[in-house]
């Protein structure tokens, strides 16, 4: 956010006479939000990955540990069942990111 108020346009949208509320809410936080739309866009399939290691420690019943499970018992259909769902959901989360991009940013447009 600090780096977006320097910007040319911030200091454009100030000199226009728009409220400093206006200035931060529609110019410079939704330019400052492109680079967490990638970062969120890209944690969703992070997180799903991530409970292999909590499920199979804790014990608890999930993805992970079925995953987990069955690559023990060489079920190699239902680990390429798993590995296919959770590259799934990094398509979906890079999907999810370029729409989020559309939305903040006004320079990107989907066509």
């Amino acid at each position: 956010m600090i780096g977006v108020l320097a910007q040319d346009y911030v200091r454009t949208a100030r000199a226009k006479g728009l409220g400093e509320r206006r200035v931060l809410y529609v110019h410079a936080l939704r330019n400052a939000l492109t680079p967490l739309a990638t970062l969120v866009g890209l944690e969703l399939p992070r997180i799903f990955s991530g409970t292999l290691v909590v499920e199979v420690v804790f014990a608890w019943p999930g993805i992970g540990r079925f995953a987990y499970e069955r690559a023990v018992g060489y079920d190699f259909t239902a680990v390429m069942g798993v590995t296919t769902f959770f590259a799934i959901l990094v398509v979906v989360g890079s999907l999810l990111a370029d729409v989020a991009y559309g939305v903040l940013d006004p320079r990107v447009r989907h066509t």
